[in-house]
């Protein structure tokens, strides 16, 4: 029992003596996070800022009753200097010696090039479409080029099949009623 009791002591001893090194090197206290910034173990008087405002009694004798303080006087400069932003050159950049660097006019132009090629292959997709003889043919011919030309390779009639078989199915409710269609006769 004796044995915690004077191991108990010798750790509070030990913690007032780190306390005081710290509190003289200006460090905080280690049980600031805890307690606050005004704790401290031993029983000493506290010094902060707060006891700074008070006179030592030993300056009076460099006090002067007769003091008295006289206003400072503004300085004026002689040459006052007037800011006239309009004055000032604008300096805006020309674009009149600028060059756009070889490869970006290339880029640009295969680009350009790109587009007018699809362009041209929609309108030649479209009158192709056009002049088909029935719009089943149409239709067909609308769902390969769809298939082959998004997919390439081009596949083979069989690869084809299984796409117009399984691929463009209709669902259930689709078939049933295209099939209600197909069976009325509108004559």
């Amino acid at each position: 029992m004796s044995e915690s009791i004077e191991r108990k002591t010798l750790i509070q001893e030990k913690r007032k003596l780190m306390e005081e090194k710290r509190m003289s090197m200006g460090m905080k206290s280690f049980c600031a996070s805890f307690v606050g910034t005004n704790f401290r173990l031993s029983e000493e008087p506290q010094y902060s800022f707060s006891a700074m405002i008070k006179r030592h009694k030993a300056d009076n004798q460099f006090v002067d009753v007769n003091y008295e303080d006289l206003e400072q006087e503004e300085y004026v400069p002689i040459y006052q200097t007037v800011f006239f932003d309009d004055k000032d050159p604008v300096h805006e950049p020309t674009f009149s010696k600028h060059r756009i660097p070889l490869q970006i006019r290339c880029l640009e132009r295969y680009h350009n090039s790109k587009r007018e090629y699809a362009q041209q292959f929609k309108r030649e997709i479209k009158l192709l479409i056009d002049n088909q003889s029935t719009a089943e043919s149409a239709w067909q011919f609308v769902r390969t080029m769809a298939y082959t030309t998004l997919w390439p390779p081009l596949h083979t009639r069989k690869e084809l099949k299984i796409f117009e078989k399984d691929f463009c199915k209709l669902s259930p409710t689709e078939q049933h009623r295209y099939n209600k269609i197909m069976a009325t006769n509108f004559t």
